[in-house]
């Protein structure tokens, strides 16, 4: 059996040794420039900055092209009526003559939105009637008639007789070659207007040609009992006057 000695104990640590000498330095890669690494997180954002000043206003820009016209838009709700006029003054009226017109249409189809001119005159010696504008206008304060006899052809016939603007009557035909005729007592004031009127361009269906005409007649009643009684006044003086005349 060898011999042997038993392991001893661990020794105590000995002191640290001295600094070695510095070594040689690196040697920078290319051009010394340093490699950039990877992006890091997104930081968290940050707090909303205060509202900017307004900026200066831009230039003006080039005028666009004119758009298309648009659809035509439904027709308004009538106005509301007017005041009453003051009264004119008052007018002289020939009690030997009455106040009655008789007038034709000439020009077939007339346009709507506007008066019905009745160019052809039978009878308006007082000249109430414009036979231009298609408009009678009343002369005194009173009681009038109004009637018409229309000849229709190749369309509806919706027409009416309006008063001042506004209709007072109305009448529509059907018929391919037909009439229509209407007949209404009105009170007028002095200077209120009278005329027919058709109602669109589909149903201005007048007529007039060498075998059927259309007619627009009108004439005063009577007179307000005012004016009956200023007229009595000028034909009594004027019977007299007459009488006077034919003693001397």
């Amino acid at each position: 059996m060898p011999w042997y000695c038993e392991k001893g104990m661990q020794g105590f640590e000995g002191r640290q040794g001295d600094p070695g000498p510095k070594g040689d330095d690196g040697i920078c890669p290319t051009d010394c420039k340093g490699i950039m690494g990877p992006p890091g997180e997104p930081g968290l954002p940050g707090p909303v900055a205060a509202r900017g000043l307004k900026g200066a206003k831009g230039m003006e820009g080039d005028k666009g092209m004119k758009g298309d016209m648009g659809d035509t838009g439904p027709p308004g709700t009538p106005g509301s009526m007017g005041l009453k006029g003051d009264l004119g003054p008052k007018g002289d009226c020939n009690c030997t003559d009455g106040s009655a017109f008789s007038v034709a249409l000439t020009s077939n189809f007339p346009p709507p939105d506007t008066p019905v001119v009745f160019s052809y005159v039978h009878y308006n010696y007082q000249r109430h009637y414009n036979e231009m504008t298609g408009i009678y206008t009343a002369p005194i304060n009173g009681t009038y008639v109004f009637s018409y006899h229309l000849t229709i052809y190749d369309r509806i016939l919706k027409v009416g007789i309006f008063h001042n603007y506004y209709p007072v009557v109305k009448t529509t035909g059907t018929s391919m070659l037909g009439t229509v005729s209407h007949t209404v007592i009105l009170h007028l004031a002095r200077g209120d207007m009278v005329w027919l009127q058709v109602k669109d361009l589909l149903t201005n269906g007048m007529y007039a040609g060498y075998e059927a005409s259309s007619t627009f007649s009108g004439y005063l009643l009577h007179p307000d009992h005012k004016n009956m009684l200023n007229l009595s006044k000028k034909c009594s003086k004027n019977v007299k006057m007459a009488h006077l005349r034919a003693s001397v």
